[in-house]
């Protein structure tokens, strides 16, 4: 049932009355690795170790990935494991080879908070739908949204950070800016108003250390 044409990847043996079957080999054909899945399971039946033996042979096969590992389960990949060690008895007890494999790992840090390379997002590229609900906004303040991106990328203005979002919104507010917030469709200084609030809680959970000038792109690692 798991016999497959082309570069597969082996997630290990069945197992039927808790009895393990060498010769039922469950594969994943390599080409469907980009689809999504599902990896369920009790408290110590694997999950973590699945997800572990995918992301090794996605690697060999020269597959980058990536991997949201904030508690740091995944790091073991960047060394091999000991010869004599669990991984080896698991082995023997399939009837496999076990060779101990490092794996090129890259430690990633969300904002720059902690080791690894900083992970930024402008606040241009991050758009104005998902912001807005970063924010919390209803959907009149996220129209308004809208138009203040578009109004900024018109006249080219670059939003990099918090503080770029905060002077256009302040500008708008001001009588300097009247004028453009009702050439921009009439957003309301209310709708101005609470924005300009929505930032400062934004930024106390760690909008400051996150938005900024992007340092590390994901698609340079998946380029690799």
């Amino acid at each position: 049932a798991y016999a497959f044409e082309g570069a597969t990847i082996d997630l290990g043996r069945g197992v039927h009355d808790g009895r393990l079957e060498r010769d039922a080999v469950v594969r994943l054909p390599l080409a469907t690795t980009n689809r999504h899945g599902l990896i369920a399971g009790a408290t110590g039946t694997g999950k973590t170790k699945t997800v572990q033996v995918l992301a090794e042979q996605l690697s060999a096969a020269g597959v980058s990935v990536f991997a949201a590992d904030y508690k740091g389960d995944l790091s073991g990949l960047l060394e091999p494991a000991p010869p004599d060690g669990p991984a080896a008895a698991r082995m023997q007890n399939l009837g496999l080879p076990f060779q101990p494999t490092g794996f090129p790992v890259e430690f990633l840090s969300l904002g720059g908070l902690g080791s690894g390379v900083p992970i930024r997002a402008g606040v241009t590229d991050f758009g104005p739908q998902l912001l807005a609900k970063v924010l919390g906004a209803n959907d009149t303040q996220e129209a308004s949204l809208a138009l203040l991106y578009r109004f900024a990328d018109e006249r080219r203005l670059p939003l990099v950070d918090l503080d770029d979002l905060r002077a256009l919104l302040t500008y708008f507010e001001s009588d300097a800016g009247k004028a453009d917030l009702k050439g921009i469709g009439g957003v309301s200084s209310q709708t101005i108003g609470v924005l300009l609030r929505s930032l400062v809680a934004l930024e106390d959970g760690g909008g400051r250390e996150f938005f900024g000038e992007p340092q590390f792109e994901i698609a340079d690692l998946l380029r690799v």
